[in-house]
């Protein structure tokens, strides 16, 4: 308990100077400009002669910033004043070209000793201002300090302030360490999908607010020939699907609420099953799939200072599918079980570097899909499920999923003594069509530089070079094409690529030593964490040839394997 008050103690000083930032910026800046530029519609006018004017230039390392400075007389109720205030918000800045084009006018104004226009405070004759108009795309830009920082900053406050505290002086949590964790005292758990959605949001709208001012930027700058301001687009066309995926999950999270696991048994059993039951919120359907995921993950972190980052790595993982039937509350009870190994590791405390255990439950639905996560306890107690709970690893519709998911990505005809598979051109074209749009927009944005600009000639090479090995790769993963058959004479493997042959092996059924899986690519997903596996064949000399691509999870592809 002393720990966790020093944790929440440094994270509570830790946010403190982004909410004084935040916070400061909106007492000291925003609120007086929008006071005084309500004011300042009620000021008088009088007429003013420019003593001096001009434009003063603060160089910086990165950029320059632009003042307009101004001193002048004027005369009210038949006194003289002097005064050096130009406009509501002081101070030097390159944000559009309003200092530049008032610091012109004066200039002109001073050089051909014309009288100029000032507002005058009546409370105080002695404040007046040349230019009473509020500055939006100023504003806007310091809204994005008390909005960024101040969000993140009170963000963190609250989060720490409210963050459950584990239950550490619970009587049996030594024998029982489980109990040691406020979420975990009860057998039921709840999902994170709250936690996620603010997490969503908050991250959206930072990442628009912080690229608000060069999205600003983008009509003006191509106005004036900089072809280069199109690689900033990367920020908004981000911040849209950021802004989608926020809308998403609060769709979700409207329709499904918070999903609570009852937990048969509890906690988790090592050497025995992990499993429970919950409501979902929707009708029964009786064909309707609910695939379910239980996975042992390591989380550690790597580098250190700025370069210091989280990552998730899967240690075990079961996949099957939850076993649906009417809930008392008018919705869908689902029951969920699986056998787990006894030598895996049991769920440790956060730190740098544990293991913990998620369960993921999906739904492909009309409208908005189901996708919940669940993090729960599981340690060496060899328990077995109260209930007689169905294992999710045997639901009878499984192997139509795992079937259903491999006639998705092949074609599969079986012939005599075998079988003949056909995996066509545009399998997993979401991933790669991303991955073609980035590889395209980095080595375009490297010949741009080139074509546009002075910049060094290695940055150049970088993006182009980057972009345009994405873009060859996934080229090469979209448009290829495989054609396998295996029966008592052997194999053939013919690789093609969009039609064209560019690969073909042949071997003898006698020279094959085994078929086994491999993993292509793993990763999080919309629906969790996936796998996406290739099936190999290993001949007696080493070498590998591929049969089969594209199959999603290894269950899937341990199907396939078997046909």
């Amino acid at each position: 308990m002393k720990e966790e008050r020093k944790g929440r103690w440094f994270m509570l000083l830790f946010a403190l100077p982004f909410a004084g930032v935040g916070v400061g910026f909106l007492l000291f800046s925003v609120i007086p400009s929008l006071y005084e530029w309500q004011q300042m519609k009620s000021w008088p006018q009088a007429e003013a002669r420019l003593l001096d004017a001009g434009l003063s230039t603060n160089r910086g390392d990165d950029s320059d910033t632009y003042q307009a400075t101004a001193r002048y007389t004027y005369r009210y109720q038949i006194q003289d004043y002097t005064s050096e205030r130009v406009a509501i918000m002081g101070g030097s800045d390159n944000i559009g070209d309003f200092q530049q084009d008032l610091a012109r006018q004066l200039e002109l104004a001073h050089r051909t000793g014309r009288p100029i226009p000032v507002w005058v405070n009546p409370e105080n004759p002695s404040d007046a201002v040349l230019n009473r108009e509020l500055r939006w795309n100023m504003l806007g830009f310091k809204m994005i300090f008390v909005l960024v920082f101040g969000g993140v900053g009170i963000g963190l406050m609250v989060f720490t302030l409210k963050a459950k505290v584990g239950a550490t002086n619970h009587p049996e949590s030594a024998s029982k360490p489980w109990l040691a964790q406020q979420e975990w005292a009860s057998p039921e758990v709840s999902c994170n999908a709250k936690g996620s959605l603010w997490l969503v949001w908050g991250f959206a709208l930072i990442w628009n607010l912080i690229s608000l001012p060069a999205t600003l930027a983008i009509p003006e700058e191509w106005a004036e020939g900089n072809k280069l301001i199109l690689i900033v687009l990367m920020f908004p066309l981000a911040g849209i699907y950021l802004l989608f995926w926020a809308i998403k999950s609060t769709l979700s999270w409207r329709r499904f609420g918070q999903l609570r696991l009852a937990l048969d048994p509890y906690p988790g059993s090592l050497g025995g099953q992990v499993g429970g039951t919950l409501d979902v919120p929707i009708a029964y359907n009786p064909q309707q799939r609910f695939p379910v995921n239980l996975q042992c993950v390591r989380s550690y972190v790597t580098g250190s200072g700025k370069s210091r980052s989280r990552h998730e790595s899967l240690v075990w993982q079961s996949s099957g599918l939850a076993h649906s039937q009417p809930a008392a509350t008018g919705g869908t009870r689902l029951a969920v079980r699986f056998d787990v190994p006894a030598d895996l590791p049991a769920s440790e405390s956060a730190s740098d570097d544990y293991r913990f255990w998620r369960m993921e439950l999906n739904a492909d639905l009309p409208g908005v899909d189901l996708h919940r996560q669940f993090e729960i306890p599981v340690f060496a107690t060899k328990e077995k499920s109260r209930t007689a709970l169905p294992l999710s690893t045997a639901h009878p519709q499984l192997n139509e999923e795992r079937e259903a998911n491999i006639e998705a990505v092949a074609d599969i005809k079986q012939i005599p003594g075998g079988v003949r598979m056909h995996y066509p051109m545009l399998q997993g074209a979401a991933n790669n069509l991303v991955g073609l749009v980035c590889g395209l927009f980095f080595a375009g944005a490297g010949v741009l530089m080139h074509l546009e600009s002075d910049a060094p000639a290695i940055m150049v090479w970088i993006f182009t070079l980057v972009g345009g090995l994405i873009t060859l790769i996934c080229l090469k993963w979209l448009f290829t094409s495989l054609h396998v058959q295996l029966d008592h004479n052997g194999l053939i493997s013919e690789r093609y690529w969009l039609g064209m042959p560019i690969g073909r092996d042949q071997i003898p059924r006698a020279e094959i030593k085994k078929l086994y899986i491999d993993i292509a690519a793993r990763g999080q997903s919309a629906k969790g964490y996936q796998e996406i596996c290739k099936i190999f064949a290993l001949t007696r000399d080493g070498k590998k040839i591929l049969i089969a691509m594209n199959l999603k999870g290894r269950d899937t592809a341990q199907l396939a394997l078997e046909a």
